[in-house]
C-alpha cells in the first residue's frame, strides 16, 4: 500500500478532519484545506479550488516519490496527459496491452517503463521555458530518478498546491 499523501494550500486553515480525496483514483491522498462542501437537495456537492493545481501537485508527488509508480498512479499519469492506453504505448515503444497491465497492477516491477513515464509526465507539465533546465538537472543524476522540481517551474505548475510536509 502506498503511503498517505496529504496537499494544502499554503497559508489557508485546515479543514478540522483531512478530506479523502478518492474521485482522483488513488487510494492515498488527502486534503488538508481547499475543499468546500456544500448541502445541496441531491446531497453534498464537494468544491476542489483549482483542480488543475491539485492534480499537478499528485503527478509531481508521484515522479518525485523513490518508491515504484503503482498501477493507479500509472493511470493516474497517463489520463493528465490525457493519453488512452494506445498513445501511451507508442510513445513507450510497448503495446496497450502491456500499459494496460501496468495499470492493472499485472506487472509488479515495471522497470525502464517506471522511468520513462515519470520523464514523459514531467516533460508533459513543465513550462515550455524551464525544460532545458529540468532536463539538466535530471540527466546530472541518471539512474537515480527524478529529484524535486525547481521552485520556479514548480510554482507554475502547481498554482498554490503543494505536498504537506
Amino acid at each position: 500500500m502506498t503511503k498517505r499523501a496529504e496537499f494544502l494550500i499554503k497559508g489557508r486553515w485546515r479543514l478540522a478532519e483531512p478530506f479523502h480525496y478518492t474521485a482522483s483514483g488513488l487510494d492515498n491522498i488527502f486534503l488538508l484545506n481547499g475543499v468546500t462542501i456544500k448541502k445541496t437537495s441531491y446531497g453534498p456537492m464537494v468544491e476542489i479550488e483549482n483542480l488543475n493545481g491539485l492534480h499537478h501537485a499528485i503527478g509531481l508527488y508521484i515522479i518525485e516519490k523513490p518508491e515504484p509508480v503503482t498501477g493507479a498512479e500509472f493511470r493516474f499519469l497517463r489520463k493528465q496527459m490525457e493519453l488512452t492506453q494506445e498513445e501511451l504505448a507508442r510513445v513507450m515503444k510497448t503495446t496497450d496491452q502491456t500499459v494496460a497491465n501496468y495499470e492493472k497492477g499485472k506487472t509488479a516491477d515495471l522497470g525502464p517503463a517506471d522511468p520513462l513515464l515519470r520523464l514523459t509526465y514531467l516533460l508533459h507539465v513543465v513550462p515550455e521555458e524551464t525544460r532545458a533546465e529540468v532536463l539538466k538537472q535530471a540527466s546530472e543524476h541518471p539512474g537515480a530518478g527524478i529529484s524535486k522540481l525547481p521552485d520556479l517551474p514548480r510554482g507554475k505548475i502547481v498554482q498554490k498546491w503543494r505536498i504537506a510536509a
